[in-house]
């Protein structure tokens, strides 16, 4: 109840009686146009000309116009601020009157418009799952490729079972076994960050620590099964 008590406020009557009254006036100016004026030619231009004026906010939606969200902005009790709604509310009326005076063509217009919107919204959604999907391909493609490498055996784990190299990797380490961000490692271990991509490489070498690609240059590192051995 309150969330329709909101809607209807001033501002959304206004534009209803508008657009009702502008759809009966382009109705009868369309039929008045016209070579042949009974009664079921008005009805039906009045009923097109209400439909293309009840549009008219879409269309303004669709070319980015700010008219109607300036219509709904508080008055602040100034003269200038009341006269430029009061101007809006007249640019609003001449939109609808000429959607209903012209009203299977602005429809058909305006339905051409929104197809496009549609389309191009579409084209924008399977460009994004496109590039989803060849990512998503490349984090497994890698993560298989460092699963691949050749086991490393107790002996060789020694050498990194030292401060500098755990510190990293128990900063790598989380619960989930999740990538984390190569950035955020720096600033975690007490190590300059030439040294930790030195060390990152070296484990990344020797199967210890995988590693992806982000956007902007972004890297993420992992732990692999190899360096829990190191971690227990």
């Amino acid at each position: 109840m309150l969330t329709l008590l909101n809607f209807l406020s001033e501002p959304t009557i206004n534009l209803i009686y508008i657009m009702l009254i502008c759809g009966i006036v382009g109705g009868i100016g369309n039929t008045l146009k016209g070579t042949t004026c009974n009664g079921v030619v008005l009805s039906k231009n009045i009923c097109l000309g209400i439909i293309a004026s009840f549009t008219v906010p879409l269309f303004l939606s669709l070319v980015s116009s700010d008219i109607i969200n300036s219509l709904y902005i508080k008055k602040s009790g100034t003269d200038d601020k009341i006269i430029g709604q009061s101007v809006n509310y007249l640019i609003f009326s001449g939109f609808c009157i000429i959607a209903s005076y012209a009203s299977l063509d602005f429809l058909n217009n305006i339905t051409g418009r929104v197809i496009q919107k549609i389309e191009k919204i579409e084209k924008k959604l399977d460009s994004i799952e496109g590039k989803q999907e060849v990512t998503n391909k490349t984090i497994k493609t890698i993560a298989l490729a460092a699963e691949d490498k050749t086991q490393i055996t107790d002996q060789e784990l020694i050498q990194f079972q030292t401060p500098a190299y755990t510190e990293i990797m128990k900063s790598i380490k989380n619960k989930e076994d999740k990538f984390r961000l190569l950035d955020l490692i720096k600033t975690e271990v007490n190590q300059d960050n030439t040294e930790i991509e030195k060390k990152i490489e070296i484990l990344k070498n020797n199967n210890l620590v995988k590693e992806i690609e982000l956007g902007k240059g972004e890297k993420a590192v992992a732990l692999t099964g190899e360096a829990e051995k190191i971690m227990k």
